[in-house]
């Protein structure tokens, strides 16, 4: 029925909203989440109204990051709805979203960046979270020392217990590649009955007890 409507050229504000409802039509019900960028998109060629362009922009941004996993989208969306001005309500999620599209886009120099932008902002939303994934990036970039350091400034501020297990199995990867196996071995036993697969944690104390001992011979 909506399609039917536009086919006969309603008013612009008539247009906008229809598509805008088959956009959630398509997105939310039918879980047809290409189809429903088509009609979020025409909006914009619609109006330049600013809350419906910023409505579009944020359904845009949650399709392409959480159900497309068209990062280089998101990042170009998030970055704008971020530095939108005057500034939004959801500003500090929006820069969140916008380091982690640039994180998931395998660019970890700027994503470290943006999130230590994140970090410097004691009132940010995200400022903990800031902390783990500065660790997780340099983790990844193989620099284990500045990794543990910012992990371990994220366990002094997090409350979620099966974040602050997931972080200390990393630190504990961490020490064990940097041949640190007292304090990796501490922090794996640490966690031993609480880590979601039981049975790693204990393949990993056995290694490194294995590699101990191996040590004193």
């Amino acid at each position: 029925k909506y399609q039917k409507i536009l086919k006969k050229n309603p008013p612009k504000d008539i247009q906008v909203k229809i598509n805008y409802q088959l956009g959630d039509l398509y997105s939310i019900y039918l879980a047809e989440n290409k189809q429903s960028v088509k009609y979020y998109k025409e909006i914009s060629k619609i109006t330049d109204d600013p809350l419906w362009l910023v409505k579009t922009q944020e359904r845009l941004g949650e399709i392409y990051f959480t159900y497309l996993k068209e990062y280089k989208l998101s990042e170009k969306i998030y970055e704008k709805l971020s530095n939108f001005r005057p500034r939004l309500a959801k500003q500090d999620f929006y820069s969140f979203r916008y380091a982690l599209s640039s994180y998931e886009n395998d660019n970890p120099i700027k994503s470290l960046e943006l999130f230590k932008n994140i970090k410097r902002n004691r009132n940010h939303e995200y400022q903990i979270k800031s902390y783990y994934y500065e660790g997780l990036i340099y983790f990844e970039l193989k620099n284990w020392k500045l990794a543990v350091s910012s992990w371990n400034e994220y366990l002094k501020r997090e409350t979620r217990k099966d974040n602050i297990v997931q972080t200390k199995f990393l630190m504990a990867n961490a020490y064990e590649t940097m041949e640190e196996l007292k304090k990796a071995y501490n922090l794996y036993y640490s966690i031993l009955g609480e880590y979601p697969n039981t049975e790693v944690i204990q393949n990993r104390l056995k290694a490194i007890y294995d590699r101990r001992v191996a040590r004193k011979r």
